[in-house]
């Protein structure tokens, strides 16, 4: 799904202000490419999970509990070496599988480091954690005292505190990569079926359901009204005619799902919905699924093995 050309290009002559039809994108334009690369990368994904591969063969109710399983093996591990190993041969899975690294990779990588590196920040100073120093990065004349609070007069990023923190964030990152494989190689249909085969209460399976389907509608609907938009005015309206533009489609928007999520449900009654989905397909497991699910946790087992022979 792509802009029509016509409206991507600027037209000189529609231009006031003396630039050639050189401007910037309007909020308008930005908007719409937006959507469109939201919608472009969702139905990339329902590709990928579609795809012939190693994951994507199996049962979406043994992946979920291998990612339940591998999750609390990761979090009890307490030796990098051992995560990094473990991450390495998920990127090898991810291969096999035909998922594209770079998305897995940039998906996580990019992200958690700086977000758990925040939270991680304060750790790393023997103010907060004591422990070997490793760099000085200031010494007062006299130890420092904030009320009842008494500081050391060195601050220095500690051994402890900068060890502490890198496995943080190896294990938080390691634990993404795991959702983003899982997600990526499977069918949001598919695994909302896999957690309601686990008792997961119905109305949030549901709920998770019907925001998942509708969400493209309304995208679509936005999309529509912006396209109108920038159809209408060709780029020349201020900043404070988008912003006023901006909140009556809020508005409207707000109004129209309010009315479709009744018409939703009255149709859903009328057609004899009670609750409870009814799937026309049943999984049913096979015996290459059972072998992957043992293989998975005598694998984890040997893991956590391994890091309390090292001293974990």
């Amino acid at each position: 799904m792509e802009l029509p050309s016509w409206l991507s290009e600027t037209n000189p002559a529609l231009c006031q202000c003396g630039c050639g039809g050189r401007r910037k994108s309007n909020f308008i334009e930005k908007t719409l490419r937006d959507i469109v690369g939201f919608l472009r990368d969702t139905v990339f994904s329902e590709e990928i999970a579609m795809r012939q591969g190693y994951l994507q063969g199996l049962d979406p109710r043994v992946k979920v509990i291998t990612l339940i399983f591998l999750l609390v093996v990761v979090n009890l591990s307490s030796h990098l070496s051992l995560l990094w190993s473990f991450y390495f041969v998920l990127l090898g899975v991810a291969t096999l599988s035909h998922l594209p690294l770079r998305r897995v990779v940039a998906r996580v990588w990019l992200v958690v480091p700086l977000f758990t590196g925040i939270m991680v920040l304060p750790a790393l100073f023997n103010w907060v954690r004591p422990g070997q120093p490793l760099w000085i990065l200031w010494e007062f004349r006299h130890p420092l005292a904030i009320g009842p609070l008494s500081l050391p007069s060195t601050l220095a990023v500690t051994q402890q505190g900068l060890w502490g923190g890198i496995m943080l964030v190896s294990r938080v990152g390691i634990s993404v990569s795991l959702a983003v494989v899982l997600t990526l190689s499977t069918r949001w249909m598919d695994l909302l079926r896999a957690l309601r085969s686990f008792f997961v209460p119905k109305i949030f399976v549901v709920t998770l359901e019907m925001t998942y389907r509708y969400i493209f509608v309304l995208i679509t609907a936005v999309e529509e009204m912006f396209l109108a938009r920038k159809a209408r005015d060709a780029g020349q309206s201020s900043s404070k005619e988008q912003r006023r533009f901006v909140a009556t489609a809020l508005g409207g928007l707000f109004g129209k799902s309010l009315k479709m999520s009744e018409e939703v449900y009255w149709a859903m009654t009328a057609r004899g919905y009670t609750g409870e989905l009814r799937l026309l397909q049943r999984s049913r497991l096979r015996w290459q699924d059972v072998i992957i699910l043992i293989l998975v946790v005598l694998a984890g087992l040997i893991m956590m093995v391994a890091n309390k022979a090292l001293g974990g």
